[in-house]
Parts: structure tokens; sequence; C-alpha cells
């Protein structure tokens, strides 16, 4: 891909996150959240999707796709309990009009997705990072999963590959896509789970200019922060959403969201949070 090539860019693509599919039964030990019925939602956000004019291009999930583990905070579950609810999600997802990339969050279990989606990981429990261009432009997919904590890092194996790939692309202009936000959105609790290395994560992504955007879920919110020309976006999720202004931890149901970006040309970067207020499809 070259740099003529993103000139003449001119597509769109959608990112939804926080899917949160659910498969089990629900204890007393259960998450207030697991009580929303997201494959419900997000098949109201799908639905959405496939009724846009132009189709997208291509749509990232962007982490945090299942979570039965709401449904009983009591017990950890394992690779063989996830996969039901991996199982779903692929069935869900399946009716888009593009293809789809998937991101790795806190909820997530990496074996379990490994083996659903059949991806090409190392090991059972690779951590799950990529690239792929699209008309010159260059996306990154990051993981920033720590097992068993909520705030997230970017290992050093996975910092080493950014750089290099980063270097590869120097030409095309870049968008990345991470679970955790790097920078605090001004929601306290919600901050002290961000990503704990930004320290380390923020600099190289300065040192290549041709980053444009950071794209971030987990937050249940959409919010939009700019320091020194680089610019990170949080999409809300597509079930239950977080309060923008609330210290403590405050959660409602819905409405489903998702981010529309398009791009044109070199220099052109555009987006949108639809949130789906309405019950049909198209109705936004």
């Amino acid at each position: 891909m070259t740099t003529h090539q993103a000139e003449h860019a001119d597509f769109s693509f959608v990112h939804f996150t926080d899917t949160h599919i659910m498969v089990g039964k629900r204890t007393a030990n259960a998450s207030p959240s697991s009580q929303i019925d997201t494959a419900k939602t997000l098949e109201h956000v799908i639905r959405a999707i496939n009724t846009l004019d132009p189709k997208p291009a291509f749509a990232v999930l962007g982490g945090d796709l299942t979570s039965p583990d709401l449904l009983d905070r009591s017990r950890v579950w394992t690779a063989d309990d996830y996969e039901p609810s991996y199982q779903l999600l692929k069935e869900l997802v399946s009716p888009l009009p593009c293809p789809a990339y998937m991101l790795v969050g806190n909820h997530d279990q990496r074996q379990a997705f490994h083996r659903v989606m059949q991806t090409d990981a190392s090991l059972p429990d690779a951590a799950h990072y990529y690239s792929f261009d699209h008309q010159g432009y260059h996306f990154i997919a990051l993981d920033s999963q720590v097992p068993g904590e909520s705030a997230g890092c970017i290992d050093a194996t996975q910092l080493h590959w950014l750089k290099a790939d980063l270097t590869r692309h120097a030409e095309q202009p870049t968008i990345v896509f991470v679970h955790h936000h790097l920078w605090p959105i001004g929601v306290q609790w919600m901050d002290g789970m961000g990503l704990k290395n930004t320290d380390e994560l923020e600099p190289v992504l300065r040192h290549h200019s041709q980053v444009r955007w950071i794209i971030c879920g987990h937050v249940h919110q959409d919010q939009h922060v700019e320091r020194n020309g680089l610019t990170q976006l949080t999409t809300s999720a597509t079930c239950f959403q977080s309060s923008k202004v609330s210290p403590s931890p405050k959660m409602f149901p819905g409405p489903p969201s998702f981010r529309l970006v398009h791009v044109k040309g070199l220099h052109s970067l555009s987006t949108r949070v639809i949130h789906l207020h309405h019950a049909n499809p198209d109705d936004f």
C-alpha cells in the first residue's frame, strides 16, 4: 500500500465494542449488568449497520466480546465455560456485510477466543495483535489484556512488534485500536482501570507521525481526548453504558451504540457515534 493509494481513499468503517455476550446461568453472585440481554442489543446494532449506505468496508469489534464471568463473580470461568459465549458471538456477527476484525478486552478469555474464532495463534493463550491495510491506510489492533485484571497493559513483546510494524508502514496514515484507554477521560473510577503503561506506548506512537487516531472501548461511553496532535476516541458499548459524570460506578441499560468513521483522502477523517434509541434498525 502506498501514499498514492491513500490520497484516493474513500471508504467508511464501523467500530463497536463491549458486546459482553454471556451464555450461562445467572446466579445470586451475578453482576447487575448481567441482567441486560446483550445478545439482543448486539443484534440491534448489527441490523442498524446493515442499513448503512454505503456499506462499511470493515467492522472492528473493540474487545470485551464476551463476559459470562458477570453471571457468577464468585468463581473462575474456564475456556470451556467461555466457548458457548464466543459461539453465540460468532453467530450474531455473521450477518455483517463486511469483514470483522476483533480485539481482546479484560473480560475475554484468549484460549476460548482462539478456539472458536480459529485464529492462527502460536500458543493457546497468545496475545491477539495484528495489522491490516485498506485503500492505502494502515490499521493496527493491539491486545491490552492482563488476565485477571480490569486495567490493561501492552507487553514488551508487543511493543517491539509495534515499533517494527510502524516503521515498515511509515508512509501510510495509521489508526490504532486498543481496548483500554491511554489517557484519562475524567471519570475517576473508570480512569483507575485504563492502560497501565501509557508512558511506554505513547512515545512509540508519537515517534511515528503517521498515527492519526487511537480508538478504544472499555469505558462504555463516547469521549474525545486530544493531546499534542494525537487523538484518542472511545466508543460507547453495544449494551449497557456508564455515567459520564458520576465519581462512582453507575451503569445504564443502553442505548446500544456504534461508531461510524469516514475516510476521505490523506487528510480527512470524520466520525460520529450513533445511539440507537428506537426499535427500528434504520431509525437513527
